[in-house]
């Protein structure tokens, strides 16, 4: 089962679209799932997506968008942006993913519209909401489909996110600690194996590949945020060595540690 500490009920309406404007906010939110898409324009500034273990930069014209039940985190960034969520039902027969981040004309006209309704809420603005909703996804029906599932393989995929959720949650949580793939293969009830290859399947990447990634994160943050040493942050980010800790960050990041404070400073 996913971790239901981070399940967002989206309660049932007559009118099944919500919709978020935000304006010169933060584009900040904490890590969360539910059935529903959730797709994001962003009319200004800037932003930073976390999904299923991705990072998406986001700019003033990008469209993000999260399948269902994929676990997903905003990060960092001001910007003006709009937040639409609406159930799978929407797309009807179609078994499809979309691409995470997209962008086309069309698409920015549709967000005017749609949000020049949403705003001003004269008569009949909620059709207006509907009608374009479904013209969104027309277009990316048509243009920005990552993948077509059957029927079983759409729910089995579901299914599926459900068991990585609620281990990639325990590593956002214990990223520090030793953990085993045995030991998440056991919190999933799945083999190991299968565990393995599910876990790389939805995440793109290894446990091993993602723990790494959360443990560069926080350290990227403690360096900009703390005046500890490269030494003190590699072992509070879990790293037994603090040289293995500056290889693998200049790896991902193409600098070291030391160098990246100091452009920041």
């Amino acid at each position: 089962m996913n971790d239901f500490r981070l399940y967002e009920s989206i309660p049932e309406k007559k009118f099944p679209i919500i919709l978020h404007d935000y304006v010169d906010e933060e584009y900040d939110f904490p890590a969360h799932w539910h059935e529903n898409i959730e797709i994001h324009y962003l009319f200004e500034g800037e932003g930073r997506l976390r999904c299923q273990g991705e990072e998406i930069a986001l700019c003033a014209g990008d469209c993000a968008i999260v399948n269902g039940n994929e676990l997903h985190q905003g990060d960092a960034g001001k910007c003006s942006y709009a937040c639409i969520i609406f159930p799978v039902s929407f797309l009807g027969e179609e078994r499809v993913l979309f691409k995470s981040l997209v962008r086309s004309a069309e698409i920015d006209r549709i967000f005017t519209r749609m949000y020049d309704a949403f705003r001003k809420k004269e008569a009949g603005y909620e059709l207006v909401i509907k009608s374009e909703t479904y013209a969104l996804l027309a277009h990316l029906v048509r243009h920005d489909v990552k993948k077509r599932l059957s029927e079983r393989r759409y729910e089995s995929r579901f299914e599926a996110l459900e068991k990585i959720n609620e281990t990639a949650q325990y590593l956002e949580e214990h990223f520090t600690e030793e953990i085993t793939t045995e030991q998440l293969a056991k919190m999933a009830h799945l083999s190991e194996g299968y565990f393995c290859s599910l876990f790389k399947e939805v995440t793109g990447k290894s446990a091993k590949e993602y723990i790494n990634d959360l443990k560069l994160r926080r350290g990227e943050e403690l360096l900009t945020s703390t005046d500890m040493t490269v030494t003190e942050i590699a072992f509070c980010c879990g790293f037994s060595d603090a040289n293995y800790f500056t290889r693998m960050f200049k790896k991902e990041k193409g600098i070291s540690p030391r160098e990246f404070r100091k452009e920041r400073e």
